[in-house]
């Protein structure tokens, strides 16, 4: 299969929805969609069905999924039974992803069975984290059993990374940054030299900062508390982790940081909710600083990122000591450089676009098949 004549089918299981976007080679993009979660085998039918429904349903030749676990992996991987079954033990490493992605995966695998299925992993990007960021304060039995710190984000990283490179130039790259990916699921990574050097998530992407309906970082004797106070099971504690916390458990109304900015000015719950989320990336934002020994430059993306200039504004003031200053118009306008000119630290806003690194990585593979 070359360039010229492959077509790929990338697929991008998020934690509250599923992307999509089928490409001629790694670049052309003949069509692309955005399907709110259901069951898997239910979002594979309408995905197979729009494509079909086009023409374009015979001509795919891989498919590639954005797998969000994918431990010490370096590379990305065809997914043959073996694989499959290897996955299937990381299900509870990121139960939210990893269900949807891998129930895709199942999905596709027996819609499409006469294309390569690969497997692009979130956590490659971050797989020569330094020893004390990847390391985690437990006792020894558990690290050596793979506990530690693997990062996610990495397609987007990656992207953004590119990205940045192309448009403000590969010294401005090598510098000391800030990617900031704020969506439904949020995380921050430092940046140094274009190699992840530290991130917010963990073991799992549960860690961290605040998001959509995930707490981020919690004190874990709240767990016992719950359990030995409130009777919680491992269930229970699961669903509130997973699905019950964030800016939807402060808020009490809704995880989409739209709906709470809208409702912010007559809602103290929908107000607090976006005050704790931009206090809470500020503080993680400055956290970061100290690995990376400062910061030339902070890049936000993701669906709040890109989107929202009150959630940029709300995050980076104050923050004159790190010499951060946003220029209001620019920042308004969602433009891409959104610092004044005095700034010392730039800042940028980047869409990502995890789907053209998931066509890239899988046709990479394919090729390497002749």
């Amino acid at each position: 299969m070359t360039e010229a004549t492959s077509m790929i089918l990338a697929i991008n299981c998020g934690s509250s929805s599923v992307k999509f976007a089928a490409y001629r080679g790694a670049e052309e993009v003949l069509v692309r969609g955005k399907i709110q979660h259901v069951s898997g085998a239910e979002v594979a039918q309408q995905i197979v069905g729009r494509l079909d429904k086009i023409g374009l349903l015979d001509s795919i030749k891989a498919v590639g999924h954005r797998i969000v676990h994918g431990g010490n992996r370096r590379t990305p991987v065809l997914i043959y039974d073996t694989v499959m079954a290897e996955l299937e033990e990381s299900r509870g490493m990121a139960p939210i992803h990893m269900t949807a992605a891998l129930d895709m995966v199942q999905s596709l695998r027996r819609a499409l069975p006469e294309a390569h299925h690969v497997a692009c992993f979130d956590t490659m990007f971050h797989a020569d984290l330094p020893d004390l960021a990847r390391t985690m304060p437990l006792p020894r039995y558990l690290t050596d059993k793979g506990i530690a710190r693997y990062g996610f984000h990495g397609l987007s990283c990656t992207y953004l990374l590119r990205t940045f490179a192309r448009r403000a130039g590969e010294r401005a790259a090598s510098g000391k940054l800030i990617i900031a990916h704020l969506g439904s699921g949020a995380s921050m990574t430092a940046v140094k030299g274009m190699k992840s050097i530290d991130t917010t998530m963990g073991f799992t992407p549960e860690a961290g900062l605040m998001m959509g309906t995930r707490p981020g970082d919690i004190d874990p004797g709240v767990f016992n508390y719950l359990m030995r106070t409130q009777g919680f099971d491992l269930t229970q504690l699961e669903r509130m982790m997973q699905s019950e916390c964030g800016l939807v458990g402060v808020s009490g109304v809704s995880s989409d940081m739209g709906e709470l900015l809208e409702m912010a000015g007559k809602d103290a719950r929908a107000r607090q909710a976006v005050d704790l989320f931009c206090y809470q990336a500020q503080k993680f934002l400055c956290g970061l600083c100290g690995p990376l020994g400062g910061v030339d430059a902070v890049i936000f993306s993701g669906g709040i990122g890109e989107n929202f200039p009150e959630i940029r504004a709300q995050i980076c003031k104050g923050l004159g000591f790190l010499g951060i200053s946003l220029d209001e118009t620019s920042n308004t306008e969602n433009a891409f450089e959104i610092s004044r000119p005095s700034s010392s630290t730039r800042v940028y806003v980047i869409k990502t676009d995890e789907e053209a690194i998931i066509a890239e990585q899988t046709l990479a593979v394919v090729e390497n098949l002749n």
